[in-house]
């Protein structure tokens, strides 16, 4: 089967779809079918990444303002040159209505069938805007179950909603040891944002450091990140802000780590945390996390307790209580053997049930559902 995946973004920028679309392709390639990316990254031009065939066009940035002729001839050229049995379009009912009119209008005309993946549900004016276009997914793939009947409620045909959860590659997890003789030190592996709880996390280690004055936290995506609405940098100047005013600037490094040095990001740290206060859709690096073999503070929200199990693989807080935050991460932190004991579980759970060769399986069968065997019209 040939697939064609759409989404604004792909790796090296960083955030959870772009793992997703790398690790998702990536697999279908090695399974023997051919993949295709139309991204609004520029820089990507055209290049093989992992076996996946990536072209980048700026038209393909989610802006209401682009222009719809051009954007339905790219799309159009795309498909003639991809030529896919079916596409596969990543959070594109939150891209802008005028990509939701190209889609139509391709879908029309090509009869191909259309997959949609939902990595968020929003509930703002545009997302109310774009469920005009729901009859447009022939089958729509939700990340988790919080998400799936989130779309369920705002509209979306239940009986058309598959949950595929992400899935991990056991071989990019394989050896990630420990530190030797390293300062107890927390890591945050999420864009540095209010949303994903930097600035709790830097308030709950300063409490964390009345009684293990030698903690430390690693804070991550302060570079090439997803962000849409141009927030990143005031946020940052915020988290190190608060920083300075605890004194915790020889506590706390933020960094930009590349996808490739992820886990051994993780290596530098004995526990994991993921404090959203939204609500997390899934939290997949919260799921890397588990199968580097941490355990995982999490918070009480979308998809995350879903696959941490609190007090076996770590510890599900309530978001936004720095208190409860630093209580369990302390009690983690200054039990070395119970942690270890708790990430081999996460580590365990990860592999079991929410491996790579499962979301392939499942993602194949929706694929399938979608899917019926059509010829392309010549381009007139």
């Amino acid at each position: 089967m040939r697939i064609a995946m759409l989404h604004w973004a792909f790796p090296p920028v960083v955030g959870g779809v772009e793992t997703h679309l790398e690790e998702l392709g990536a697999a279908l390639v090695r399974r023997g079918h051919p993949v295709f990316a139309l991204v609004g990254d520029e820089a990507a031009n055209q290049r093989n990444h992992r076996g996946i065939a990536v072209q980048g066009d700026p038209l393909m940035q989610p802006r209401q303002d682009a222009d719809g002729g051009k954007l339905y001839e790219l799309l159009c050229r795309f498909v003639d040159q991809a030529r896919p049995d079916v596409l596969h379009a990543h959070n594109m009912h939150y891209f802008s209505t005028t990509h939701a009119e190209a889609l139509r209008r391709l879908k029309a005309r090509y009869r191909l069938p259309l997959v949609l993946t939902a990595h968020n549900a929003w509930h703002d004016r545009l997302g109310a805007e774009l469920l005009r276009y729901l009859d447009l997914w022939d089958r729509v793939i939700a990340v988790s179950r919080y998400l799936a009947s989130t779309l369920a409620a705002q509209g979306y045909l239940a009986d058309r909603i598959d949950v595929v959860h992400h899935g991990i590659d056991p071989e990019r997890w394989a050896n990630v040891g420990y530190p030797p003789a390293a300062p107890p030190t927390v890591f945050h592996p999420a864009r540095l944002s209010l949303d994903k709880g930097s600035l709790t996390l830097v308030r709950a280690l300063h409490r964390i450091r009345h009684h293990l004055p030698e903690a430390r936290l690693m804070l991550a995506g302060t570079g090439t990140i997803v962000d849409f609405a141009s927030r990143q940098a005031r946020e940052v100047s915020l988290v190190r802000r608060e920083i300075r005013r605890l004194g915790l600037e020889d506590a706390v490094t933020l960094e930009a780590i590349p996808w490739a040095e992820m886990p051994a990001a993780f290596g530098r740290a004995q526990v994991v945390t993921y404090p959203s206060r939204f609500d997390e859709p899934f939290g997949i690096a919260a799921l890397e996390g588990m199968a580097a073999g941490r355990p995982v503070v999490v918070t009480r929200v979308g998809g995350m307790p879903e696959f941490v199990r609190d007090g076996v693989d770590g510890f599900v807080v309530e978001p936004g209580d720095e208190e409860e935050l630093s209580e369990r991460l302390l009690y983690l932190l200054s039990h070395p053997v119970l942690a270890r004991r708790m990430g081999a579980a996460a580590r365990e759970r990860a592999m079991r049930h929410f491996h790579l060769r499962e979301m392939l399986e499942t993602t194949m069968a929706v694929y399938e559902r979608a899917f019926s065997p059509r010829r392309l019209p010549a381009r007139v």
